[in-house]
């Protein structure tokens, strides 16, 4: 069962059905091809719901669910704890294994490099909201919490834009964009986070615990930008330096990076790498006639 059908979800229910694994799709939006299950899982009558639908014995449930919108939760964190940690909550009642998409804005941000055994403390709302989820799942010890850095990649013809969209639409149409130079992530792109999380949710043995999933370099917002315009065939200079309290990510911490971690013991992960931001901006780009137009 995969809850959530944003970015990521969509892309791991997609990964999971092609491998010839039934999945249960659980979003907010009703598909009318009748391939998910509409529950609105930020009330209290949805969340029962979804007890009903673990109830039914999936062999695990994967939690990539909303709210996700950093800025959103810190102007509106006890509604977003509500849902969160109310699903966690569902979910360990239930008994079934869970793996959590949790975050990489756990910890203060003073530096890069976060590992699964830092200490967690959160510097915004986003992170609080995401380290009681992982409590209250961890605490039944049969789930993982899977710490993901910034995912991009292209998405569908809803939801949010992803950061390397932007700036991809943007260096295409040859205009100036702002990005930050004092936030920086540890970026991997989307068919690597589909990878990692289908292998982890069908292995024979149970994957626990904390994990980190993580690109191998670490970016300023800055530097991922210019990478994309230069990818794109325009001018890096068009993307123009800024602080990240001048822009919608001032709530984010300053690094949001994160130490990859190993998964070689994950059947089908032990030649697994995933791909550099150079790789991955490319592989995008080569994939644009295959994608609705892309918007900023």
């Amino acid at each position: 069962m995969v809850v959530g059908q944003g970015l990521i979800g969509a892309a791991v229910r997609d990964r999971l059905a092609a491998a010839g694994h039934p999945v249960v799709a659980v979003s907010r939006r009703t598909d009318v091809g009748g391939r998910q299950q509409s529950t609105d899982i930020s009330t209290a009558r949805g969340r029962r719901e979804l007890g009903d639908l673990l109830a039914t014995g999936p062999r695990q449930v994967i939690l990539v669910h909303g709210p996700g919108d950093v800025t959103w939760i810190n102007n509106n964190e006890q509604q977003a704890h509500e849902t969160h940690c109310g699903v966690a909550e569902v979910v360990a009642e239930s008994g079934v294994p869970a793996l959590l998409v949790s975050t990489d804005n756990l910890f203060p941000g003073d530096r890069g490099g976060y590992r699964p055994t830092d200490q967690v403390r959160p510097s915004n709302a986003y992170g609080r909201v995401k380290a009681d989820a992982e409590r209250i799942l961890l605490d039944g010890g049969a789930s993982l919490a899977l710490r993901v850095s910034l995912v991009y990649g292209w998405g569908g013809s809803t939801g949010r834009v992803s950061y390397a969209q932007r700036c991809l639409a943007a260096a295409l149409a040859g205009i100036r964009m702002s990005a930050p130079t004092d936030q920086h992530l540890t970026p991997i792109h989307l068919t690597d986070v589909a990878s990692v999380i289908a292998a982890c949710g069908t292995a024979s043995k149970p994957v626990v615990g904390v994990r980190h999933l993580a690109g191998p370099d670490e970016l300023s917002r800055l530097e991922f930008a210019r990478l994309a315009y230069e990818l794109a065939g325009a001018d890096p200079d068009l993307v123009v330096p800024c602080l990240r309290a001048e822009t919608d990510l001032a709530s984010r911490p300053r690094y949001s990076a994160l130490a990859g971690s190993d998964f070689s013991d994950v059947g089908g992960l032990a030649d697994w790498a995933p791909l550099d931001p150079r790789d991955g901006l490319s592989a995008m780009l080569q994939e644009i006639g295959r994608r609705p137009a892309i918007r900023q």
